[in-house]
């Protein structure tokens, strides 16, 4: 990808009163590796208690709208296999023993090799499920996608989570797929300009929602529902269609900057064809 020079993005400065760092509302990091799929991804039929099967995304090809659902199940236990022979939960209990006396490639039992992690060697962190996520390596489409209920993602995937609960979740998704947070995926690519690095993306700059009004907030949601459902286009494309235009149009509107929506296209049409 050509690099991104100061002169070629000079509108940033005009909008720099109304950027935040990305960080200051959002948790970015790359989803979760479960280091044994077998264990952590049961087929349907495994017997285990519901209450231990918890929504999961792992497929990237499955990411082509704004919103996304679940393609698969993931085992989440947090109890001890005593307190599940307590509660007479014998499937997940069954389900763990299943795999005690499993090996690795290299010989290791997975109770050693998976023991780094905080809690029983079984246990998978879903305490911060995704509520929005990203791919790694979007190609020509920048967007970012939200999960139909808050689900567990796995390492092929940047999940993004909100921090603060006063902030409209509705409203940070259409502001993350404005063109200016397409702009901020684009340039959070690895140098080699094949994935995005969940790294750069935590040191990226958006839209601060605190500054748009209620009334504004809620027409620019309405106007996001309007593309939200449909699948994303290729980012020449996307920025042809006018429904599109319309919604970003208001995001710079709301902000009182929208006379800098053909800059931020151009710059943004400028690094696709350069890729």
């Amino acid at each position: 990808m050509k690099n991104i020079s100061v002169s070629d993005i000079l509108w940033v400065s005009k909008l720099e009163e109304c950027l935040i760092p990305i960080q200051e509302i959002l948790i970015i990091k790359r989803g979760e590796r479960s280091g044994w799929n077998a264990l952590f991804y049961p087929p349907e039929n495994s017997g285990i208690e519901s209450e231990y099967i918890k929504p999961a995304l792992i497929k990237p090809a499955l990411l082509k709208s704004f919103m996304v659902q679940s393609d698969r199940a993931v085992f989440c236990c947090h109890e001890s296999k005593e307190e599940l022979r307590q509660l007479g939960h014998t499937g997940a209990l069954n389900w763990i023993e299943k795999y005690e006396n499993v090996r690795n490639r290299i010989g290791k039992l997975l109770p050693e090799v998976l023991r780094h992690r905080e809690g029983f060697w079984y246990e998978l962190d879903d305490t911060a499920k995704a509520d929005f996520v990203t791919a790694l390596n979007p190609d020509k489409r920048l967007f970012v996608s939200m999960p139909e209920e808050n689900t567990f993602v796995n390492q092929q995937f940047i999940q993004i989570i909100v921090k603060d609960v006063n902030v409209s979740k509705d409203l940070v998704h259409a502001l993350l797929n404005s063109l200016s947070g397409m702009f901020a995926i684009k340039a959070a690519r690895e140098t080699d300009g094949v994935g995005v690095s969940s790294t750069k993306l935590r040191s990226m700059y958006m839209i601060n929602p605190r500054v748009i009004s209620d009334s504004d907030a809620l027409e620019i949601v309405e106007l996001f529902n309007k593309i939200k459902n449909r699948n994303v286009m290729d980012i020449e494309d996307e920025l042809k269609d006018s429904d599109r235009e319309i919604f970003d149009r208001k995001i710079l509107k709301a902000i009182g900057h929208d006379e800098i929506y053909d800059e931020i296209k151009e710059s943004l049409l400028q690094y696709t064809r350069h890729d």
